[in-house]
């Protein structure tokens, strides 16, 4: 399966400052239903195939995501969309412990 990378950007002068709550609320209004989580520096999320369509936002902290074997860093307020079946790979790798949200699609 080829998954192409949709990660979408916080925008400070549309979405106003990064907040918990205020990307909570985005992540919501678009049909997920959310979990708060933290993973301590240096952590890895080995390989997963993904049984559901879900979210994975960035609250505070860096996180390197892999999809399907493509990379990226996300940091805060940054979201990426994860279509089921896809690999995903999580690892922080920032010094600070990352607080994110992980959002299943429910409608």
């Amino acid at each position: 399966m080829l998954t192409v990378m949709r990660i979408e950007r916080w925008d400070p002068r549309r979405d106003g400052p990064v907040t918990e709550s205020a990307l909570r609320h985005k992540v919501e209004t678009i049909g997920y239903q959310v979990s708060r989580f933290a993973w301590p520096a240096g952590t890895i999320v080995p390989n997963q195939t993904q049984d559901r369509e879900r979210v994975d936002a960035v609250v505070t902290g860096i996180v390197k995501i892999t999809l399907d074997g493509e990379s990226a860093i996300l940091t805060a307020g940054d979201m990426v969309y994860i279509p089921r079946g896809a690999v995903r790979r999580v690892e922080v790798v920032g010094s600070a412990t990352a607080h994110c949200l992980d959002a299943i699609y429910v409608h």
